[in-house]
């Protein structure tokens, strides 16, 4: 199996007050970057919820409420 080096996903995030959806930076193949989103239910989005999980991301800290 080919081994790929190159890292295409840079960065991942949720936004405050969005939920089902993860924002990302890919890099683009001319070395420059694009910021892109996906939703639930797409294959990368449970790859990317995943990975965040496993970083410990949660989420943005100022989407917390008084109640948590």
């Amino acid at each position: 199996m080919p081994h790929i080096s190159d890292r295409v996903v840079l960065r991942a995030w949720r936004q405050r007050g969005e939920t089902g959806r993860i924002h990302y930076v890919a890099a683009k193949a001319g070395g420059g970057e694009r910021r892109l989103y996906v939703d639930e239910g797409n294959a990368l989005y449970t790859v990317l919820e995943g990975h965040l999980l496993a970083l410990g991301y949660t989420g943005p800290a100022s989407a917390k409420t008084d109640d948590e």
